[in-house]
């Protein structure tokens, strides 16, 4: 194998074209007029079948190193007519997993005494991250329900949003481990 097929590694579709294309030379040069015509007309079409494959290889995009997996968490507090809004503003992974940290964070930013809402938002995949964090809940001593959606209108655009309006109860907590 050679230096550059070792450090690319050729796909099915870069075997398939480089077959086409050296098909297509060979039955140009040596075959009947009418089987060369056709070799010749495809051999464009071949070659350009291969670049395309090839350059594939050079757009895959590098991830650099991982220095710190840790998820890290800001806070970030809004208040409007309606009550307000606490929102855990996770910066780490692209998917929110269970963290005892962040559950000591959200536990902070509950009201004691009051029942809370988790509203599990995506997958099962989510769901079961968001009953990790309810079963934290309760552990703690929260009066905690739940509830699971697929998703939401609008999207969400935080992992973790804390909804607490003083003339309503139950506190909801929103729970979205894929949001963006």
């Amino acid at each position: 194998m050679s230096a550059f097929a070792g450090n690319m590694g050729f796909s099915t579709a870069d075997w398939v074209a480089l077959f086409i294309f050296g098909v297509s030379a060979l039955v140009g040069t040596f075959g009947k007029r009418l089987v060369r015509i056709i070799g010749l007309a495809v051999m464009p079409f071949a070659c350009a079948g291969l670049i395309l494959s090839l350059s594939h290889h050079a757009s895959v995009p590098v991830q650099g190193p991982i220095t710190n997996n840790a998820p890290t968490i800001n806070t970030n507090n809004t208040n409007d007519q309606s009550g307000g809004t606490n929102v855990l503003n996770i910066i780490g992974p692209q998917r929110l997993l269970f963290d005892a940290t962040i559950g000591d964070q959200l536990a902070s930013k509950l009201p004691i005494g009051k029942s809370i809402e988790i509203l599990a938002v995506g997958s099962r995949t989510d769901w079961n991250i968001a009953d990790q964090y309810a079963q934290f809940l309760k552990a703690k001593g929260f009066d905690v329900s739940f509830s699971r959606t697929s998703e939401t209108v609008p999207p969400l655009d935080h992992k973790i949003t804390i909804r607490d309006d003083p003339a309503t109860s139950p506190v909801i907590v929103i729970i979205a481990p894929s949001a963006l």
